[in-house]
């Protein structure tokens, strides 16, 4: 599924480019129907070599524990003074981070 394609259960994941700086805005869900589409976002930041990947999830409603564990994953293999910052995440989405993953240095969360 690409993404801003809609899912057949109604569930809805918009991801685009953000206009200044490297990374994504990420809008929607991320549940069973949307994933794929959020594990291609993480597989497009994961390809990165150099620097932070910034993710805008200020729209991000919802994200279940596989999406988050994906997340962490993608985190876990990157490379050097690579690293994930997340923007304005929801709020379980840092709680999962600090419970499960609380050492995870190559994610940023960046609170507005």
């Amino acid at each position: 599924m690409k993404a801003d394609q809609a899912p057949p259960s109604g569930e809805r994941l918009h991801i685009r480019p953000l206009p200044d700086r490297v990374g994504l805005e990420v809008a929607g869900e991320v549940c069973l129907p949307t994933r794929p589409a959020w594990e291609q976002a993480l597989e497009r930041a994961a390809r990165r070599r150099r620097g932070p990947y910034h993710f805008d999830l200020s729209a991000l409603t919802f994200i279940d524990m596989a999406g988050a564990t994906a997340l962490a994953m993608t985190a876990q293999g990157l490379h050097g003074g690579q690293r994930l910052v997340l923007e304005s995440p929801p709020p379980a989405l840092s709680r999962l981070l600090e419970l499960f993953w609380p050492d995870l240095s190559a994610i940023e969360v960046a609170t507005s």
